[in-house]
C-alpha cells in the first residue's frame, strides 16, 4: 500500500474532491438573500446574548462578520457603529458592553422586520429601513 506522500499528482487525478459546501463551511454556501442574512443576524445576536459571550474578543470579531453585510442594507450607520464596537479589542469596557448589549437588543426587532418584509416583497430593499 503506497505512503500518502508517496502519491504522485497522476495517481490522485481520478479523485475527486469533495465540495466545500459539503463539509460545511459558510463560505462556501450560496449567497444568502437580504432577508436570510438578517435573520442570521438575530440568531447570532440572540445565542451571544444568551450565552453572555459578548466578553470575549474572538466572540465578538465573529458577530463582527456576520453584521457586516448589513452595512449594505439600508439600517444607516448602526451596523457600522455597532461593528466598530464588537472589534475592540479586550477588555471592553462594562459601559461599552452595556450599550452593545442594549443597541443589539434594539436591532432585533428592526431586522426581524427588515427579514419580514423581504421575503414577503423579494424585491430591493427601501431606501432606509429604520
Amino acid at each position: 500500500m503506497p505512503s500518502r506522500r508517496g502519491l504522485g499528482r497522476a495517481e490522485t487525478a481520478g479523485i475527486q474532491q469533495m465540495p466545500m459546501s459539503a463539509l460545511g463551511f459558510p463560505e462556501a454556501e450560496a449567497p444568502l438573500s437580504d432577508g436570510e442574512m438578517c435573520e442570521r443576524a438575530v440568531r447570532a445576536i440572540w445565542h451571544r446574548l444568551d450565552e453572555h459571550e459578548l466578553v470575549d474578543e474572538h466572540v465578538r470579531a465573529d458577530l463582527a462578520a456576520v453584521l457586516e453585510p448589513l452595512t449594505s442594507l439600508g439600517f444607516g450607520d448602526r451596523p457600522q457603529r455597532l461593528i466598530n464596537t464588537l472589534r475592540l479589542p479586550d477588555p471592553i469596557d462594562a459601559a461599552q458592553l452595556y450599550w452593545l448589549t442594549r443597541r443589539l437588543l434594539t436591532l432585533v426587532p428592526e431586522l426581524q422586520a427588515a427579514a419580514a418584509a423581504f421575503s414577503k416583497s423579494h424585491s430591493e430593499p427601501p431606501s432606509r429601513l429604520t
